[in-house]
């Protein structure tokens, strides 16, 4: 695929992604795609046959960049805890600035398509072994001294998937998610 096709692949994805977090998984459609992108029907099914394909390609971006910023670490470009920090500053930002939140999206998602359970389990597995993976290298190099790194890592998804889900009914401001921060930073000292 050429630079333009790339570009209106990042476009539509980047509209779908603000609408799948304003609305959730089951509420966008298509036609929303088009409109949030200013595409036209055939330009969009030229790139994603469905909502679900969409979604699919949003959550892959997602991993693909998880797994870039893990090689990063492992190369030593970056240090593990910076990785580790703009991850979870990342999560948190979405939360704030969302209506829904990518993981009401992806429940919504598990819950209504054929493929959904199988994408969101592999992306759970996914994120807690980035996260598990960040704190050993961590450790490593003495940037963080967490004793159980697999219990450690799955109680910080948990705290982000645990707030996304939260936030829909009780909101969560900058200063809840600064005192979670704080609380995440004290689990890995």
């Amino acid at each position: 695929m050429g630079a333009k096709g790339l570009a209106t692949e990042k476009r539509i994805l980047d509209a779908a992604e603000k609408l799948f977090l304003e609305k959730g998984y089951t509420a966008v459609t298509m036609k929303d795609i088009c409109a949030e992108a200013n595409i036209s029907r055939g330009g969009l099914y030229r790139h994603y046959s469905s909502t679900a394909v969409v979604f699919t390609a949003i959550i892959e971006r997602e991993q693909s960049w998880a797994l870039a910023s893990l090689k990063c670490a492992k190369d030593g470009e970056i240090s593990p805890d910076k990785i580790l920090n703009v991850y979870l500053e990342h999560r948190m930002n979405n939360i704030v600035n969302s209506t829904f939140g990518i993981d009401n999206a992806i429940a919504e998602f598990a819950m209504n398509t054929e493929n959904g359970k199988a994408i969101a389990q592999k992306r759970a597995k996914d994120c807690l072994a980035i996260v598990e993976e960040l704190i050993r290298m961590g450790n490593a190099k003495k940037k963080f001294n967490c004793k159980d790194v697999k219990a450690t890592a799955r109680q910080i998804c948990w705290i982000i998937e645990g707030m996304c889900k939260h936030s829909v009914i009780i909101p969560i401001t900058k200063s809840d998610i600064e005192v979670q921060m704080k609380l995440i930073k004290r689990m890995l000292k």
